[in-house]
């Protein structure tokens, strides 16, 4: 089954919930920039699509939000995203993570995904509840329709509670603390998360995923 990103777009707005998600579009002090909410799903290819990552929503300071989620287009790396590095390291030590900017993994068919694709400027979770969730609970329902092998990376305790909603095999998905400095060391570092899920997509006779951001 082919998923059109676009149809489902079309689809979606027609629902009651959507509503709630044309009230957050008009809030001037959004993240992302408008143009940058759908970024994850522009030009992804879904009939390739291996894995989903699980954020919990948008980086809200320095402007770092690019539409994927723990990505940015800063020169600066986010604490989270620098932990995501130092694990990736732990297993693939020549790998080169020398840009912020995950468009490499998106291109591998890796969907970078917020559980809420947007918040509010310096607000965490300002956009909770209030529609995003049922979108992307819709999306990934529909294209595991289609493609019952995805696998998921939940990380942090927002994503996992979220992936209880999807009807997803168990056995595909994976689950870690966030890679933030107040909970990586509670098993996210060490995990060896990243070799994990390469293991398994050598398994389903898939590519194995090269983590390098540039």
């Amino acid at each position: 089954m082919k998923f059109n990103f676009e149809d489902f777009l079309k689809e979606q707005k027609k629902e009651k919930y959507w509503n709630n998600i044309e009230k957050i579009l008009k809030i001037k002090r959004i993240v992302p920039k408008a143009e940058q909410i759908f970024n994850a799903f522009d030009d992804f290819d879904f009939n390739n699509l291996k894995l989903v990552i699980l954020g919990q929503d948008p980086y809200p300071t320095n402007n770092n939000a690019d539409g994927l989620c723990f990505s940015t287009n800063n020169e600066k790396t986010p604490s989270s995203l620098k932990n995501i590095f130092i694990e990736i390291k732990n297993t693939y030590p020549n790998a080169k993570l020398d840009s912020n900017n995950l468009s490499n993994w998106k291109k591998q068919g890796v969907l970078l995904l917020n559980t809420i694709l947007t918040t509010e400027e310096n607000k965490t979770l300002a956009h909770k509840n209030l529609g995003w969730e049922i979108f992307n609970i819709n999306l990934l329902n529909k294209l595991l329709e289609g493609n019952k092998n995805i696998l998921f990376l939940a990380m942090g305790k927002d994503a996992s509670d979220f992936m209880k909603k999807i009807n997803v095999n168990k056995e595909n998905i994976f689950e870690t603390p966030h890679p933030s400095p107040l909970s990586c060391w509670r098993g996210f570092l060490g995990s060896n998360i990243f070799k994990k899920i390469n293991e398994k997509l050598k398994n389903l006779n898939k590519t194995e995923i090269d983590w390098s951001t540039n």
